[in-house]
């Protein structure tokens, strides 16, 4: 086992005993039950609210952003676990400049259906490139900011590891923002 398979497995059996992080996700999940669909403006903003994204809030999107979600009518493409709507919701033109709000727009398939949509983080790239590299995957790792190479390097991950039905996607986000970059970091040594 890999120094970097060795420290993987030490920080996934630690997070796999905490439960503290998961509190406003949950709600979040709950309202996005409550509002399965995305064909009113209103449920739109409440759900975006909620979520609070970062990106939307520092850019002044959150009208454009609905419009967009509007415009897709995503609502069947959720609920069939296609993959390639998170990039379609990610890619937006707004006062005249292009945004990719891979993060967001993860984030926001997820919460409608957890089991079928990863959540990409950007502040997880070095970790799945190297993961990418560690375990010779036929994927380009400096492709990991698109949703597709994130995805499969991410399922390849749970796969290996014997992770499926013992972590989600959202415990999958959660693990990557507590421990990711102390992995890279400790196998960097």
């Amino acid at each position: 086992m890999s120094k970097f398979d060795t420290a993987l497995k030490k920080y996934i059996d630690i997070f796999l005993n905490q439960e503290m992080y998961f509190v406003n996700d949950l709600k979040n999940t709950a309202l996005f039950a409550q509002l399965p669909n995305n064909t009113e403006a209103n449920e739109i903003r409440m759900k975006l609210s909620a979520m609070n994204d970062k990106e939307i809030g520092h850019h002044a999107l959150l009208e454009e952003v609905i419009q967009h979600i509007l415009h897709l009518n995503v609502d069947e493409r959720i609920q069939q676990g296609d993959l390639s709507v998170v990039e379609d919701i990610a890619s937006l033109t707004a006062h005249g400049k292009s945004y990719h709000l891979l993060a967001f727009a993860s984030a926001f398939c997820n919460l409608h259906k957890p089991e079928a949509f990863p959540v990409y983080s950007n502040q997880h790239e070095d970790f799945y490139k190297r993961y990418i590299k560690e375990q010779n995957l036929s994927l380009d790792p400096e492709k990991i900011n698109t949703y597709e190479v994130f995805s499969k390097a991410l399922n390849d991950l749970v796969q290996r590891l014997g992770l499926t039905g013992k972590m989600n996607y959202l415990q999958l986000r959660k693990f990557g923002w507590l421990y990711a970059e102390t992995v890279v970091n400790e196998t960097n040594t």
